[in-house]
């Protein structure tokens, strides 16, 4: 039988024979939690964690949970494995653009300021007294001019605001939840809720009496369909040099030998006043690490210890100014026979990355 396990890093599925006890299904769930134990995790039937499962000799079956029921599992916070960066680590400031193992034990994420800001703002967007339609009096309110919440259409399509911020999408799916009754409605509007780990596997030992895998299927051990759509939200919603010289001096280098150029933005995250619980990134610097250069190009070999170290240097010099990469910026200009204009060649009918530009994005975001 399968039970979903619901936990601050995710949904997780866990696989449990019939007389399996309560220990034996805690076992399974340590090290998909990172647990030190199995004594460690507390097991609950309700988000709120107030009906604790503690009968662990009892059968899964004697404890009422059948296939497909969903519980909630905490690690206690004295339990958990110290995550916190050492003070060489803290000093360093930043991280290395190379990838590395991420998610696992052993990693620390610190919030941006402007994260814990906006979960603490309730989003609503205030509107005026309608004088058509609102025919009560200056104390009171109605549908046409109660506060509205900051993933309303009606509001992003008036101000042509094409995609709603990540937190006002966090807002949306945790309304959407609570509609549903997927989870209480007494949970906070700015408590997110835990990513859920997909799997489209195929279900193995499927008991409904056909041939395994490869050679049968069915609705019960099929995995779900993948359907593939926009992302409906933005991480950062707006971009805003500080200074208009510090993309004058990148382009400048282009104006002066017809090459292309790469730089990473060093700078800070702020509030969007344009977008209901927006972030918008202010550039302060562009740093442009050593790199060659052609005329339809650039040349960067990003999985070197020299590159890498490099990028460290001014990860450091930039955490000691208050900044931080918040992305990076190259140029793919090519001039016209008319002065001062370039060929406009990226837009909605061709493309506005390539393949090569979307890898290096991928392992940057790394």
């Amino acid at each position: 039988m399968l039970i979903r396990i619901r936990s601050p890093d995710g949904m997780h599925r866990i696989e449990a024979g019939l007389k399996d006890t309560l220990a034996q299904l805690l076992e399974k769930l340590t090290p998909v939690m990172n647990a030190p134990s199995p004594d460690a995790i507390v097991l609950t039937r309700d988000v709120g964690g107030q009906n604790i499962l503690a009968e662990f000799e009892q059968s899964i079956i004697s404890l009422g949970l059948k296939h497909g029921d969903m519980l909630f599992a905490t690690v206690a916070p004295s339990a958990r494995p110290s995550v916190e960066p050492t003070s060489a680590q803290a000093s360093a400031g930043g991280s290395s653009n190379k990838p590395a193992a991420s998610g696992g034990a052993g990693s620390f994420v610190v919030q941006e300021d402007v994260d814990s800001q906006l979960e603490k703002d309730d989003g609503l967007i205030r509107r005026k007294r309608d004088t058509k339609f609102c025919k009560h009096g200056a104390n009171a309110m109605c549908e046409y001019c109660t506060p509205t919440e900051p993933y309303d259409a009606g509001y992003l399509a008036e101000n042509k605001i094409k995609h709603m911020s990540f937190h006002s999408y966090l807002r949306k799916i945790l309304s959407q939840s609570k509609i549903r009754g997927d989870i209480s409605g007494a949970v906070p509007p700015n408590i997110p809720l835990p990513l859920e780990d997909l799997d489209y596997r195929v279900k193995p030992n499927c008991l409904s009496g056909h041939a395994p895998w490869p050679e049968g299927i069915c609705t019960k051990c099929q995995p779900s369909a993948v359907t593939l759509q926009r992302q409906p939200f933005r991480m950062v919603d707006n971009v805003e040099f500080a200074s208009s010289a510090i993309i004058d001096r990148l382009l400048s280098f282009w104006r002066s030998t017809r090459c292309q150029r790469f730089g990473f933005l060093y700078g800070r995250y702020d509030r969007s006043p344009d977008v209901p619980l927006g972030i918008k990134a202010i550039v302060e610097a562009i740093y442009e690490p050593k790199q060659g250069w052609e005329e339809d190009g650039i040349k960067i070999d990003v999985e070197s210890e020299d590159f890498d170290n490099e990028v460290k240097r001014a990860d450091a010099v930039a955490n000691a100014c208050g900044l931080k990469v918040v992305g990076m910026i190259f140029t793919d200009l090519e001039p016209t026979n008319e002065s001062g204009r370039v060929v406009y060649r990226r837009h909605a009918n061709s493309y506005f990355l390539t393949s090569l530009e979307c890898r290096l994005a991928a392992y940057m975001e790394l």
